[in-house]
């Protein structure tokens, strides 16, 4: 997708993953800014591309719920709310199951979605059985459904924002790497990339696993931190019974999805998720061996009567890991003497349900408008910069595995 590097933009979104993607075509659509989005892979080139692709509103805190609503909406309304390409969704239902450990935290984020309007509802053993026959519920307390709850085609949605973007004027720009962010006078005056400047007063950061590369240089301290993460594509024994619905096993933290024919898609999570150096950087033969021997024991604790033929791949993604596992959102000037920067990371695999609203925010927060369309912009301040030195982090009642 790449043109000709501009010499000047207005803004720069640095990352044209899922959610550089949903900024650009936010901040392209409400304002005749010069929009600049540049990654230094090929779109879908990175961390976006590694991702299970799961949507689900079941979460801990009334702003991620009012996110995820707003991403579901766009996602069910993607002809009008973006008006070019699709992103592939697929209703599955979603299933969150938990033990005693965790009912009390279920049963109040259950309340809380459905108090602002998420289609869910608590489940027991026996009807966790029903919505899904392969699942063993003997040792559960229960569980939380969603029968929209599904997947999308992460490649179709980040190409669709892209080329939603492009089409209102945008550049984008792929591959192009940037190796710095241009300061001046403790303001930004653009990105430096491998092929010259492009001058900027507002530079959007939204890079992932990578943040840290270039705030660290500028004394931007975010608590950011790479995870790896190992992803396994299974394939069932022919004719075994097939699985139907997207599950979280906040016991056994297993995460499983069909995918297509008798494919499914695992992670089985383990005590630590390992720190990387380079978020790209492969587990390694003994690394998918150890993952593939966790899978193992969840399927057989959660659902004993999935027979795994074989592995058809394994590969690693990275996560840009925050203390709270919630993103960060809001201007570098909170937390640095830097201003034109706005920050956009630590999704935690968050980004793909959250992407429509990040867009609307940031570009709220950008173009410094109370309203973009039809929708009005979630006060975001409870994900600000500053909250980790302010000790007021977002609550995550069942931990890294089920990220809510």
């Amino acid at each position: 997708m790449m043109s000709t590097v501009p010499a000047e933009a207005d803004v720069v979104v640095i990352g044209a993953g899922v959610a550089g993607a949903s900024i650009g075509y936010q901040l392209a659509r409400h304002s005749n800014r010069r929009i600049a989005v540049v990654d230094a892979r090929a779109p879908v080139g990175g961390i976006s591309g590694r991702t299970f692709g799961q949507i689900r509103q079941h979460y801990s805190n009334e702003l991620m719920v009012r996110m995820a609503l707003r991403g579901f909406h766009c996602i069910r309304n993607w002809d009008t709310e973006v008006g070019y390409g699709d992103p592939g969704y697929v209703g599955l239902g979603y299933l969150l199951l938990v033990t005693d450990n965790q009912i009390d935290g279920l049963r109040r984020n259950v309340e809380l979605g459905r108090r602002l309007g998420v289609d869910t509802r608590f489940v027991g053993p026996d009807e966790i059985e029903a919505i899904e026959p392969l699942v063993r519920a003997e040792n559960l307390a229960g569980g939380a459904y969603e029968p929209d709850g599904g997947y999308i085609d992460v490649t179709r949605m980040v190409l669709s924002w892209l080329g939603a973007a492009a089409a209102r004027g945008a550049d984008v720009l792929t591959p192009l790497a940037v190796t710095g962010i241009a300061v001046s006078g403790g303001e930004v005056t653009g990105v430096v990339t491998d092929e010259g400047e492009i001058s900027a007063p507002v530079v959007v950061v939204a890079t992932g696993a990578w943040a840290r590369d270039l705030l660290d240089p500028l004394g931007v301290r975010v608590p950011v931190e790479r995870r790896r993460l190992d992803l396994a594509m299974l394939e069932t024994a022919p004719g075994s019974e097939a699985l139907n619905t997207f599950i979280t096993d906040g016991n056994s933290n297993l995460v499983i999805r069909p995918d297509m024919g008798r494919r499914i898609l695992a992670v089985a999570y383990p005590p630590h998720m390992p720190d990387v150096d380079n978020p790209l950087e492969d587990a390694g033969d003994a690394g998918h061996a150890e993952h593939a021997a966790r899978i193992r024991r969840a399927v057989a604790e959660r659902l004993p009567a999935m027979t795994i033929s074989r592995t058809v791949s394994t590969f690693s993604g990275a996560y840009d890991v925050t203390p709270d596992f919630h993103p960060i959102l809001g201007w570098a000037s909170e937390i640095a003497a830097v201003s034109g920067l706005f920050l956009a990371v630590g999704f935690s695999g968050h980004g793909l349900k959250l992407s429509p609203a990040v867009g609307e925010i940031v570009a709220s927060g950008v173009l410094g408008v109370d309203h973009l369309g039809s929708a009005l912009p979630l006060d975001a301040g409870p994900l600000r910069p500053s909250r980790f030195t302010d000790g007021d982090l977002m609550h995550l009642t069942y931990g890294p595995s089920a990220r809510a």
